[in-house]
């Protein structure tokens, strides 16, 4: 039986006759049950660009600067700053009243200390630090950086809303060394972390920071007041889908992030629960090669497989309704400001692939290995679909099968696979610094996971890191999109969104390029 025909069968029913959400208590009441995709088990911010690792962050710390719906940098923790004529001195001073769950006052050394951080791990971090001369704080509420070079997007890169996102901790903790994650989740966000609930892989339990001060602003995506509406926040692992769908309709959990489209006409027929894609950019499929071992070290063999890529193949995994997917093989995403398809294969073609495979010398016998996430349906899809497609081209295909976070585990180390897929939210990949997948560094801490080596696309990215202007910077990113799509760094696997359900009882549910979980309450205001 397929899925749909289950669930309609199962949970048909229970949508006809389910009651009105009962309180049963005022505990309950008081506490929203989230369903993430996949619940993380790396409690840092800056150890890694998994996006439910960065939706747990924002409820537990905060940033200096937020983006609003308009990508415009919007101060935070800040409260005032001021930049030189010259542009390459700005001095930050922090709100009063901020304060960490542990008690202790943020101070402009906790700035210094996680940004300095946050930089070691960051591309756009890395980019940053490497520009600043000197980043020291100038008394308990302010500091001061100072660039050594220009570099046009110092509020841009402090706002950046994707992972890795440039939170606050104390410095004790901003101090561990950037190869190893944090353990102790401490921020001075609306919510803090609960040790003696969590438990690893089932659930991590929050509870209001009753020390926290909202901004006065209205909140508009990550920025503004973020106001802790409910006494905890529990995020539950709920791998399968039809346990999440029932949870819901009965009032067990009181939000979905993230859903198969099959799943969705059953969740939209029942009145008590609503379906919203919030969103609207959504997110990129990718597939990544690793740069470091045969057969992908060589560009033609990575080229071959992207010429051979059929986007038309891949969105019914991932976007599984027409009008939530579309074809898009901009590095930038699509609808963005850089949106090009400079250097990219024009359309797919499955003859030419092989052709240029076999000019690459590649020996075919040795397997290929994908690292395949079995517990992330959004990226596992992708994953069957490539199998397919190199065993086409000739490949022996080795699909390794884990968790998710076994997988965040194995692509940081460069050896012992050769694919891996993932997606990424748009917002996280529409600049030439943004998208992480973009860093041509190669080994080493300033590259990323696959490990590409391009010292002309890492001078590309500097000189628009640099850039005043914004035709500038349109020229410069059309130029590093071509150079990086000849030289296969990854290829895009089309651009889709996906819908997030919740009870309807609650009210003020933010939309942006994250799961936001603030402002929201239950019932009339």
């Amino acid at each position: 039986m397929h899925r749909r025909s289950f669930l309609s069968a199962v949970l048909a029913p229970a949508l006809a006759s389910a009651p009105a959400f009962a309180q049963g208590s005022d505990a309950r009441a008081r506490t929203l049950r989230v369903v993430p995709e996949t619940l993380t088990t790396i409690l840092d911010p800056h150890f890694t660009t998994s996006f439910t690792a960065r939706d747990f962050s924002y409820l537990v710390f905060d940033t200096l600067f937020a983006v609003d719906d308009q990508w415009r940098p919007q101060p935070q923790m800040v409260e005032r700053w001021q930049r030189s004529e010259d542009g390459l001195t700005w001095t930050f001073t922090l709100r009063e009243g901020l304060v960490f769950h542990d008690g202790s006052p943020v101070t402009a050394e906790d700035c210094v200390a996680s940004l300095r951080r946050w930089g070691a791990r960051d591309a756009l971090g890395g980019l940053l630090l490497r520009a600043t001369g000197t980043l020291e704080p100038v008394d308990a509420a302010t500091f001061r950086l100072v660039l050594s070079q220009p570099f046009g997007l110092v509020l841009e890169a402090l706002a950046k809303p994707g992972a890795m996102v440039p939170m606050i901790m104390p410095k004790r903790l901003a101090e561990t060394p950037a190869t190893r994650p944090i353990t102790e989740p401490v921020g001075s966000g609306p919510y803090r972390f609960v040790a003696e609930e969590y438990r690893p892989g089932d659930r991590i339990v929050l509870a209001r920071h009753a020390a926290y001060k909202p901004r006065p602003e209205p909140s508009v995506w990550a920025s503004g007041g973020k106001h802790p509406r409910f006494d905890r926040v529990e995020l539950i692992a709920m791998p399968d889908v039809s346990s999440q769908v029932s949870a819901l309709t009965t009032g067990e959990v009181d939000y979905l992030e993230r859903l198969p489209a099959d799943v969705l006409p059953i969740l939209e027929r029942n009145r008590q629960v609503k379906v919203q894609v919030v969103s609207p950019f959504g997110y990129q499929g990718i597939l990544r090669f690793n740069h470091r071992l045969p057969p992908f070290d060589n560009p033609k063999v990575r080229r071959a497989v992207m010429m051979a890529v059929d986007q038309a193949d891949y969105l019914p995994g991932v976007a599984g309704r027409a009008e939530f997917g579309r074809e898009c093989r901009s590095f930038y995403g699509c609808g963005t400001p850089y949106e090009t398809n400079a250097g990219m294969p024009a359309k797919p073609d499955l003859e030419a692939a092989r052709r240029l495979l076999a000019e690459s010398g590649a020996d075919l016998s040795v397997p290929v290995v994908i690292l395949h996430p079995a517990d992330a349906p959004g990226i596992a899809s992708l994953g069957l679909v490539t199998q397919d497609l190199l065993t086409r081209l000739g490949f022996k295909v080795d699909m390794q099968s884990m968790d998710l976070n076994t997988f965040f585990g194995r692509r940081a180390r460069p050896e012992g696979w050769n694919i891996f897929h993932t997606t990424n939210t748009v917002p996280d990949m529409q600049t030439p610094l943004q998208n992480v997948y973009l860093n041509g560094a190669g080994p080493g801490p300033a590259g990323f996971a696959g490990w590409p080596e391009d010292a002309e696309v890492e001078r590309l990215r500097a000189a628009f890191a640099a850039a005043n202007s914004e035709a500038e910077r349109k020229t410069l990113a059309e130029a590093i999109h071509a150079r990086a799509a000849e030289a296969g760094f990854y290829m895009p696997l089309g651009q889709f969104v996906a819908a997030s359900a919740w009870r309807a009882e609650l009210t003020d549910v933010p939309t942006g390029p994250a799961m936001f979980l603030w402002n929201i309450g239950r019932g009339a205001r």
